[in-house]
């Protein structure tokens, strides 16, 4: 049976997110399972919690503009299985989530025993999107397609949130984490996974490299 210990549902629909929990619950034996309604909220739960194995994202929520949203988490943790759950089956979306290393993307349309599939298929260290784009011939490699990502600082750091990059420019201000914490009414947790996950996207050293970029 494959097991998710600890999982992030992040959907600004209370209904479908039950239905993921319930779906979690009763197939994967999830011990801890985390809710957002946007992607503000997730950050702050991703900021206060151990390492989720599993994080789902539904596509059209507060603070989620494209996949690309998700690129910086990706690279912050890069252990977690990330998955875009999407209302809809836009091929650009689809090959988007792929190449910044998302682990898949379901349609929110699928039937629940596919949906089980999917996500252990995921779990197994696959990656899952819908079958037309199998069919069509995309290319699906598990390695690190981030790696290319990580080679081109103007995309990486278009990708990043608005709170990153709210984030970044009270670094560029001298800020401390403290003062950013409570300028951005944050938690001193949640500035520190900020600053670390700038860090690694815009690939420099110390926060004297960061607030020169």
């Amino acid at each position: 049976m494959t097991i998710v210990n600890r999982a992030l549902i992040v959907d600004d629909h209370s209904l479908y997110r039950r239905g993921l929990y319930v779906l979690l619950k009763d197939h994967f034996s999830c011990s801890e399972i985390a809710e957002a309604s946007g992607f503000a909220e997730a950050e702050d739960c991703i900021a206060r919690s151990a390492a989720f194995d599993l994080m789902l994202f539904d596509l059209a929520m507060p603070g989620m503009v494209r996949p690309m949203t998700l690129a910086p988490l990706r690279m912050s943790h890069p252990n977690a299985k990330i998955v875009m759950v999407a209302a809809s089956e836009n091929k650009e979306d689809i090959l988007e989530a792929v190449s910044v290393g998302l682990s898949g993307f379901i349609p929110k349309s699928l039937p629940s025993n596919e949906f089980i599939a999917a996500i252990k298929m995921i779990m197994d260290g696959q990656i899952y999107v819908p079958g037309h784009m199998m069919r069509s011939g995309v290319v699906l490699q598990a390695a690190h397609p981030l790696a290319a990502l990580a080679d081109r600082p103007v995309v990486a750091a278009a990708s990043l949130t608005p709170r990153q990059k709210n984030v970044l420019d009270c670094v560029r201000k001298g800020m401390s984490n403290r003062e950013i914490a409570e300028h951005l009414g944050i938690s001193i947790g949640t500035v520190k996974i900020h600053v670390a996950t700038l860090l690694a996207v815009l690939k420099v050293n110390n926060r004297v490299q960061l607030a020169l970029t």
